[in-house]
């Protein structure tokens, strides 16, 4: 019987790296001939900031189960809101779930997935292992273990693996995927210009350019939050950005800091723990997690060095955006992906 792969994705339509590498995972085994597709709650759901266009069905069934984890207003609203999108209808065909079917759950998902899907066969997609242990706890206390239900594992980074050992998963795989370096060009020319994402930290991050500010050692360059910008501009921001501060938090990866080295930006700050496995001291400045004051150091003295003498952290800024572009590029996704896929499809053991 052949299998179909369904991955369940949120609806939240926001600028989000996570469902960017699930669209880009169902995209590339669909061109590969695998029977894949997305599930999403709604019937108009799909995520916009993405240039391919994957088969998506839709699901309510997870939306359902994931109501007996929140509180009284949600049981109120979410059916309400489930009745209006049923009723409106859209352009995505419901999932009905069929013999051959495997659901590929995002970590986070895993325990209102159970609930929703307990007869179908499931793997578990994992992009950070910070949430992956928050759902596991949350699964386990309905007696729900993900790893006696997961037939298999993704993990994306080196720290994704690390969290396999500890809880005992012995049929996990390891995927490099991509945050497609080749969208953030290398910039030779660069302004005195200092960016950052304050997202995952907004309130560090006001208390960090305040800092900055009124410290007043930035020598001329300029402070620019990248918040809720399309994909495009924040690449042109990153491409004239001499400097970016990383406010990567409990990361797997942290496609940010990433984004900015393969631009050619000088990142300082912090790693998120799972992107040490690219930025390190070689290839950008990274600082004790939650160590504000050190950040704000950190910046200005780099800021000071390169006004007097550039040549090592022009040096620094070529080399990350070498190591990025090598480790997470296009081409190297697709090649993990469907030696991957060959041996989940075949039922080949984990190397």
């Amino acid at each position: 019987m052949s299998r179909r792969y369904l991955f369940l994705c949120t609806d939240e339509r926001a600028a989000s790296g996570g469902t960017a590498v699930i669209y880009d995972t169902v995209a590339v085994l669909g061109s590969a001939g695998y029977d894949a597709a997305l599930v999403h709650n709604s019937p108009n759901a799909g995520y916009h900031d993405h240039p391919d266009r994957p088969r998506k069905l839709y699901s309510q069934d997870y939306a359902r189960a994931r109501m007996a984890f929140e509180g009284r207003r949600a049981r109120v609203t979410v059916p309400l809101r489930l009745l209006r999108d049923r009723l409106r209808g859209g352009v995505l065909d419901q999932w009905e779930p069929g013999a051959g079917d495997v659901l590929v759950v995002p970590e986070y998902m895993i325990a209102a997935a159970m609930l929703a899907f307990p007869q179908v066969r499931m793997g578990v997609y994992v992009q950070n292992t910070f949430a992956f242990e928050r759902a596991h706890n949350e699964a386990m206390a309905l007696g729900l273990d993900i790893r006696q239900r997961a037939e298999w594992f993704l993990g994306v980074s080196q720290i994704c693996l690390d969290q396999f050992e500890l809880m005992g998963i012995r049929t996990g795989h390891a995927l490099r995927v991509t945050m497609k370096p080749e969208e953030f060009p290398f910039q030779e020319e660069k302004e005195a210009l200092i960016t950052y994402m304050p997202r995952k930290r907004p309130a560090e991050a006001r208390q960090i350019a305040e800092s900055l500010e009124r410290r007043g050692k930035l020598q001329g360059y300029r402070l620019l939050a990248l918040d809720n910008m399309p994909r495009l501009e924040v690449s042109q921001q990153l491409q004239r950005s001499r400097f970016f501060i990383s406010l990567l938090h409990q990361e797997s990866i942290g496609f940010p800091a990433a984004e900015a080295m393969a631009a050619g930006c000088i990142v300082v700050g912090y790693t998120g723990l799972g992107g040490r496995e690219f930025f390190t001291p070689e290839t950008g400045i990274p600082v004790t997690e939650d160590d504000t004051l050190r950040l704000v150091q950190a910046l200005e003295a780099a800021v000071t060095e390169y006004a007097a003498a550039p040549a090592r952290l022009e040096a620094l800024r070529r080399h990350a955006s070498e190591v990025v572009n090598a480790s997470y590029g296009r081409a190297t996704f697709e090649a993990s992906l469907l030696d991957v896929w060959r041996r989940i499809d075949t039922g080949t053991a984990c190397p």
